[in-house]
């Protein structure tokens, strides 16, 4: 078995930084990547709350192991937020970790972490949130500066929103661009799980689409697809792949290289250009959606296959359910989800006839008779490289819709628990107690003696200087600029 093409020069540079149990494994199937001379193709790194999870690792770099030596946060990812709030130890950990060892002069950071309750699912808001402060915020101060002046301080502090949008504007260009690929939990980890991803799912939705966070896409990989399709592989397929969340990790890994690695071929004449590669990863948020759909090539006879593969790949991904791009109203209107560029990418073992138009056929196809609304390009390639005898398109495209799952389908899940929950009478054993002759005039308490008589509130008021026009750039809150 051999892919030739997975040599090549990536398209795009990118540091990896894994959070948690499942993101760090995730980050591991990466790190085991080497170029031919032996060298890692990835920056890995890896976190997690306690050095025994850490150990597991077989690729990452010992020295790019970072614990943050709490011992388990038990799955309760929002007392985890809380200690990386409040205790300073951990959080003056975090943010060294964040601002010194993940390196931004790569073209792209990528964070990986798993919703499923642990150390990945609080940690990686945070680290968000810290890597926005330490390189993305200044950026944006810096142009706000500017900005400041060259215009007249009365005007300037009176349309302050105005110029803090148009700071951003002129900064996104600069920005440090950040994907973040997170893993959602299986049904049968419970309702408790499910309440926990939907929040933190929210937390990260809502950071993606703020224009000042810069992040270039969001993946919300589903573990309940991995385990449904990983079940259906008869085990002789399944090689060396013990469970689902192994395949899993190896899936995500083996696509998002491929495709970085592919936009760099040549060798045919409609190549996929690896700037249009870049172009649809960087440029714009959103979802990502990918999909990849292999045939072996003994099986294509000519080029209206391979376009017939490509329609079918629009229609999911190998990471998800689906995303449903539109939706039909009772009043007859269609809703449409926003879908930016569109890339779609052949791959083909070995030289047949069967020309190039077909790569043209499946871009007219999937425009033409599909009513999502396209505001970017598509883009279009194909190589001939060796690829284990078989034909590979890839699909991949960033909408602001989200899959179907994590849209509707986790509330439907929980409200299914909770339904199961009340058709059940529990039974709550008891204690008899021992009679008690002890008066209650026996304790004489003084609650003063605690401190409890009497609470004090007091309130500060503010006074605002409406002659005074110079605005504090570092008081700004750019998370309220839609208010």
């Amino acid at each position: 078995m051999a892919k030739t093409f997975t040599k090549n020069t990536p398209a795009i540079n990118m540091t990896l930084v894994g959070f948690g149990q499942a993101g760090t494994r995730m980050v591991d199937e990466f790190a085991a990547l080497k170029d031919g001379s032996g060298k890692a193709v990835y920056n890995c790194l890896a976190l997690n709350s306690n050095d025994g999870d850490l150990k597991g690792l077989k690729h990452v770099n010992e020295s790019n192991r970072v614990s943050l030596n709490l011992g388990g946060l038990g799955k309760n990812p929002q007392k985890a937020i809380t200690i990386l709030e409040e205790n300073q130890e951990v959080n003056n950990r975090l943010k060294s970790f964040i601002q010194e060892r993940v390196r931004p002069s790569d073209d792209l950071v990528l964070f990986f972490a798993g919703l499923g309750g642990g150390t990945g699912t609080s940690t990686i808001v945070k680290a968000l949130e810290e890597f926005y402060e330490f390189n993305n915020k200044p950026i944006i101060k810096q142009e706000l500066v500017k900005l400041q002046s060259e215009i007249a301080p009365k005007e300037f502090k009176e349309n302050i929103k105005k110029y803090m949008r148009l700071a951003v504007q002129r900064a996104e260009s600069k920005f440090i661009k950040v994907g973040v690929i997170v893993t959602l939990p299986l049904r049968a980890d419970g309702p408790d799980a499910l309440r926990q991803v939907n929040d933190f799912a929210q937390r990260i939705w809502k950071i993606a689409k703020d224009k000042t966070k810069g992040i270039a896409f969001v993946t919300f990989a589903d573990n309940q697809y991995f385990y449904d399709e990983f079940k259906q592989l008869p085990e002789n397929e399944r090689g060396d792949i013990e469970n689902y969340r192994d395949f899993a990790n190896k899936r995500i890994c083996e696509v998002f290289h491929e495709l970085n690695t592919a936009t760099t071929g040549g060798g045919t004449s409609v190549t996929f250009d690896s700037e249009d590669f870049r172009r649809i990863i960087l440029e714009n948020t959103g979802s990502l959606v990918v999909n990849k759909l292999s045939k072996p090539m003994q099986d294509i006879t000519n080029g209206h296959d391979i376009k017939e593969m490509f329609i079918k790949a629009m229609e999911g991904s190998c990471f998800h359910q689906p995303i449903q791009l539109t939706n039909k109203l009772e009043t007859g209107e269609t809703v449409a989800s926003k879908v930016h560029h569109i890339g779609l990418l052949a791959i083909l073992d070995e030289k047949k006839s069967i020309g190039s138009s077909f790569i043209d056929d499946a871009r007219v196809d999937i425009i033409e008779n599909n009513t999502f609304s396209l505001s970017g390009t598509v883009f279009t390639g194909y190589l001939e490289e060796k690829n284990d005898h078989s034909s590979t398109v890839y699909t991949f495209y960033k909408t602001d819709g989200l899959p179907n799952r994590l849209a509707k389908g986790l509330v439907s899940e929980f409200d299914e628990f909770q339904e199961r929950q009340k058709a059940v009478v529990y039974k709550s054993s008891s204690i008899e107690s021992i009679s008690n002759d002890l008066d209650d005039d026996d304790f004489d308490i003084d609650l003063s003696e605690f401190g409890l008589d009497e609470v004090a509130v007091t309130k500060e008021e503010k006074e605002i200087d409406t002659e005074n026009y110079e605005v504090d750039l570092d008081s700004l809150d750019f998370d309220k600029l839609d208010d």
